[in-house]
């Protein structure tokens, strides 16, 4: 009988150990796949895996280097875990110094330079009402006017933070929300969202690369300005 006993619990073991590991397949699989419906809005797009299975995305648009990657946040107190996606225009930009525009800040965002950015500037009326505006100097922005355009994507839900920097320029989304059952009761970030749609991140995408001209565009007029005067 022991070693039955023996022989049942080693085939026990066994299986749970395999059914992890087909589990652990599955959910990396599903983490892979998640821009797979974004590949046509790039040019060339190349996709890696980070340690944990998450994608990013990279290739071009209309000659515009584009990087887009998944980040999950627990770091949030009484708050459930977010699956935000980063998207990155990775030119340089005609701006000599960082704007950081974030909603709702909770001051929790490890994912954002915006806490690293000590100077704060007031909010222009015809911005998202909720933004607020954080810089490294704010001598050297271009007028707030050159953004406006751009800024009213902030007033969707999932909008949580645009950055415009001389490096670049990025929008942070929030893809989805921990389903609440799993994660109060075992503390598992489980997101129903498996795969960001590709109309969202089209929309994003076209809003950095207007973002990107339409400095560049301002840069040159303020050139002929100065060359005029």
């Amino acid at each position: 009988m022991a070693v039955l006993a023996a022989i049942t619990a080693i085939v026990g073991f066994a299986y749970l150990a395999y059914r992890y590991r087909e589990e652990q397949r599955a959910v990396r699989a599903r983490r892979a796949a998640f821009f797979n419906d974004c590949w046509t809005v790039l040019d060339d797009p190349k996709l890696a895996l980070d340690v944990f299975g998450y994608p990013s995305i990279a290739g071009t648009y209309e000659g515009e280097p584009i990087r887009a990657d998944v980040v999950v946040d627990c770091m949030g107190l009484r708050k459930l875990p977010c699956l935000w996606v980063r998207v990155t225009l990775e030119a340089p930009v005609a701006t000599g110094a960082v704007l950081d525009i974030m909603m709702r800040p909770s001051g929790a965002e490890f994912f954002s330079p915006f806490n690293d950015l000590h100077e704060r500037l007031d909010t222009p009326g015809n911005w998202p009402e909720r933004a607020i505006v954080h810089t490294d100097d704010p001598k050297l922005l271009p007028d707030p006017d050159v953004f406006t355009p751009h800024v009213a994507i902030l007033e969707e839900k999932p909008a949580k933070e645009l950055i415009v920097s001389p490096k670049g320029a990025r929008i942070v989304w929030q893809a989805d929300e921990a389903q609440r059952s799993d994660y109060l009761l075992l503390r598992q970030a489980r997101f129903d969202v498996v795969r960001f749609d590709a109309a969202e991140f089209r929309k994003i995408v076209i809003q950095l690369a207007g973002i990107r001209r339409a400095l560049a565009e301002n840069a040159t007029q303020e050139l002929d300005h100065e060359a005029a005067a």
